[in-house]
C-alpha cells in the first residue's frame, strides 16, 4: 500500500511492448535495477506493464537495446493531475473551493437535540436546549470553539433537575445526554435501600447505568463501601459498574525440597470402641518403624454402629511406611513452584467475572536458598454489590 502511494506522488505510466524481445527487456531492466510492476501478457506479442515516470528515459534505452517498442497507454499520479490542472485553473480553483467548504461545513453544528436517557419526570428538555443555546451550543456555531465540557457543568449547576449530563459530536449533529435527578444531595446519606455499592477497591473503568442515579464515573477511584449507584424514587438502581482493580499473591520456593514418596503398601488396623471408651483391636498388625529418613503417615475413617441399644464406633487406621528425600531444585524450578503458590492466592481472590488485563512480577533470592515472588496482578471485573429494596408493609 506505501509503495502504491508512493508512485502516485511521484507519477507512473502504463507501457505496452509490443515488436519481440519482451524477456530480454524485463532482464535488463531488473539488471539495472528499474522498478517495474503488475506485469502481463495481454497477447503473444503484446506486454503490459507499469513503471515510475522518472525511469521512462532509461526504460526507452534498454527499448532501444532490445528491439521494443514503447507505447504509453496511460499517465497517472500527482504530477500529471497537476500538469492537468494547469491547464484547466478555474477548474482547480473550483476544487479547492469546494473542498475548503466541505471542510468548512463539516467543523458547524447544523442541529442541537437532547437526549433523556430514561423516562422524564420534572426535567424539561425545551429548558436544557434554551439554557444550551444561551451558553453558546446552537446551531451555525463552530464545534471546536466549544469547550464541552465545560457546557456541560454549567447545564448541570443552573439545572437542579440534571444529575448527569454528557455532551457528544456525531457529525454536524450535537447531542446532549441528560439523566433526571431523583435524589439530591441532602438525601444520599438516606440513600440506601435498593443502592449499589462498591464491593473492592477499584478504579472505575465504565459504567453502564441502567436506572438510577450515577454518583461515579470513568477514572473515579472508589473504596470498598463507596456508593456507585443510588436508587430514583421508585427505590430502585440498576447498572453494571467495572472497575480495574489490583491483586497481590505472595509464594516462595527452597531451592533444596523434601519429597516423600509411599514404601509399600498401607497396612490397615481396625478397632472398636465402646461408649466407655474402650478400645478392641480386631485385626491388622502396624508396619515396622522406618529406617532413619523415613516416617509413617497415618489416616482414619470412623464408623458409628447401634447394637442392643449400646453405640460402637468402628475406626480404621490406614499406616503408611513413606520415605523422605532431598530434592534440590534449579533456580527456574523453584521459580515456577513460587509463582504456582502466588497464583493460587492470586485466583482466590479474583471475581468470577474477572479479567486480567496486565502482571508485573518481582522474584528474590531469600537467605538459605529459597526464591520468592510478589506478583500483582491487574483485572477488570464489575465492582458492584446491588442491595435490594426491603418490602414496605
Amino acid at each position: 500500500m506505501l509503495n502504491l502511494f508512493w508512485s502516485w506522488l511521484s507519477g507512473y505510466v502504463l507501457l505496452h511492448l509490443t515488436g519481440g524481445g519482451q524477456e530480454r527487456f524485463l532482464n535488463l531492466a531488473l539488471q539495472r535495477e528499474i522498478e517495474i510492476w503488475d506485469i502481463n501478457w495481454l497477447r503473444d506479442d503484446l506486454l503490459e506493464l507499469k513503471a515510475a515516470w522518472g525511469d521512462l528515459k532509461e526504460l526507452r534505452r534498454v527499448g532501444k537495446i532490445c528491439g521494443c517498442k514503447l507505447a504509453i497507454r496511460r499517465s497517472r499520479g500527482l504530477p500529471f493531475t497537476i500538469h492537468y490542472l494547469r491547464g484547466r485553473k478555474t477548474l482547480a480553483v473550483g476544487i479547492i473551493l469546494f473542498a475548503a467548504g466541505l471542510f468548512a461545513l463539516s467543523q458547524l453544528v447544523f442541529a442541537v437535540k437532547v437526549l433523556p436517557q430514561e423516562e422524564l419526570h420534572e426535567l424539561d428538555v425545551a429548558q436544557v436546549e434554551s439554557l444550551a443555546a444561551e451558553l453558546g451550543l446552537k446551531p451555525g456555531v463552530l464545534f471546536a470553539r466549544l469547550d464541552t465540557d465545560a457546557l456541560a457543568a454549567e447545564l448541570k449547576s443552573q439545572i437542579p433537575e440534571i444529575s448527569w449530563v454528557y455532551i457528544e459530536r456525531n457529525g454536524t449533529v450535537v447531542n446532549i445526554k441528560v439523566a433526571e435527578r431523583s435524589i439530591y444531595p441532602e438525601e444520599l446519606e438516606n440513600a440506601t435501600k435498593g443502592a449499589i455499592w462498591a464491593d473492592r477497591d477499584a478504579l472505575v473503568e465504565q459504567v453502564l447505568l441502567k436506572h438510577g442515579q450515577p454518583m461515579v464515573e470513568r477514572g473515579d477511584t472508589v473504596k470498598k463501601g463507596d456508593l456507585l449507584v443510588a436508587p430514583l424514587a421508585d427505590g430502585r438502581a440498576d447498572a453494571i459498574v467495572r472497575g480495574r482493580v489490583w491483586y497481590q499473591g505472595y509464594g516462595e520456593a527452597a531451592l533444596e525440597q523434601e519429597e516423600v514418596t509411599p514404601d509399600g503398601r498401607p497396612a490397615y488396623l481396625y478397632r472398636l470402641t465402646r461408649a466407655d471408651g474402650r478400645e478392641l483391636l480386631l485385626w491388622g498388625q502396624p508396619p515396622k518403624t522406618p529406617e532413619e529418613g523415613g516416617q509413617i503417615s497415618s489416616q482414619t475413617a470412623d464408623f458409628t454402629f447401634n447394637i442392643f441399644g449400646t453405640a460402637v464406633d468402628l475406626q480404621r487406621e490406614a499406616l503408611q511406611r513413606e520415605l523422605i528425600t532431598q530434592r534440590q531444585l534449579s533456580e527456574q524450578e523453584a521459580k515456577a513452584a513460587a509463582y504456582r503458590q502466588a497464583e493460587q492466592t492470586l485466583s482466590a481472590q479474583m471475581g468470577e467475572d474477572a479479567k486480567r488485563l496486565n502482571e508485573e512480577t518481582a522474584y528474590q533470592l531469600l537467605p538459605e536458598g529459597v526464591w520468592s515472588v510478589n506478583v500483582t496482578w491487574e483485572c477488570l471485573e464489575e465492582i458492584g454489590i446491588h442491595t435490594q429494596t426491603e418490602t414496605q408493609n
